[in-house]
């Protein structure tokens, strides 16, 4: 990490979070609803993201570093899950609640936040996109649509079927990122590319907004101990390790600040659909998931200025 703070970016962040605070607002003064969620989320995960991860992964270089960098993060993952489990017990959680803080202090919003913010910091840069789709697609979305889900259906006590990992598959976003990757070095007319382009900038307000409209703080008060742990490992700990781990392996630092920053995202918002549908304590998930992210608006931009 760079040892002067660079200031430069912080209005960047600040206006993509200003589409958040635009989002929640929209909910309070009731000009959306929650329900709206659910159409601006298919837009998004069915069109914008995968058109703005195309045009961001095409043609830009894929060095070995970018591929090191998610399988680090999969064992900070893995680390994280761990502690989360020891400071559950700690808290005396049940055993549902146990699995929505492994849930929330481990998976991030790397996604709907993380390409949006990695874009607006790093732009010009042609690798920070590249570099931010794979700690999305591997570091973090696969390891939720496994041992996320493993984690919630064995506290939950249910059973735990390999099918449902096939819900990273289906993904549109995995498709975006395989044939990106794939058609990297391919010519894409350019009438076509522009389209695309278009379509993929609908991805940073949408995305925003709809993390704004999912915001909730009404299960805060029933765990804050639990919640502000969740927060703690997920936007402190998991940067911190990643960083650690990346400095070890002597990672280019190109790719480390965006997977640093990754990293540092507020707890994920899909999170809580498996902890809903798998048997976790979603409440608890959701509570974590307002901490984090209304933490966030403070904590990334330090994130940001001590990796640029």
């Amino acid at each position: 990490m760079n040892g002067n703070l660079d200031w430069s970016a912080l209005p960047t962040v600040a206006s993509i979070f200003l589409l958040l605070i635009v989002g929640y607002s929209s909910k309070k003064l009731r000009i959306l609803s929650v329900k709206d969620t659910g159409v601006i989320n298919s837009i998004v995960v069915n069109l914008a993201l995968p058109a703005f991860i195309f045009v961001s992964i095409h043609d830009k270089p894929l060095t070995l570093d970018m591929v090191k960098a998610p399988g680090i993060g999969i064992v900070v993952d893995v680390a994280v899950l761990a502690g989360a489990y020891v400071i559950a017990r700690l808290l005396k959680l049940d055993r549902p609640t146990t699995a929505g803080l492994m849930i929330a202090a481990t998976f991030g919003n790397t996604g709907y936040m993380g390409l949006p913010v990695v874009s607006a910091v790093f732009k010009g840069d042609g690798g920070s996109l590249l570099t931010a789709a794979m700690m999305d697609s591997f570091a973090m979305r696969m390891v939720l649509c496994t041992a996320g889900i493993a984690v919630a259906t064995t506290f939950a006590g249910t059973r735990f079927d390999w099918r449902c990992t096939l819900e990273f598959v289906k993904s549109p976003l995995f498709a975006a990122v395989v044939i990106a990757l794939l058609l990297r070095k391919t010519p894409v007319p350019q009438f076509l590319l522009s389209g695309i382009d278009k379509m993929g900038g609908a991805t940073v307000p949408l995305s925003m907004i709809s993390v704004g409209l999912n915001l909730s703080m009404g299960s805060v008060r029933k765990w804050p101990a639990g919640s502000l742990a969740a927060t703690a490992l997920k936007m402190a700990a998991m940067p911190a390790l990643m960083f650690l781990g990346l400095s070890a392996l002597h990672i280019e630092h190109s790719v480390s600040r965006v997977a640093v920053l990754e990293m540092a995202m507020p707890s994920a918002i899909f999170g809580g659909v498996i902890a809903g549908r798998y048997g976790a304590n979603k409440e608890f998930v959701a509570g974590a998931i307002f901490v984090s992210t209304l933490l966030s608006v403070v904590a990334l931009p330090i994130v940001v200025m001590l990796v640029k």
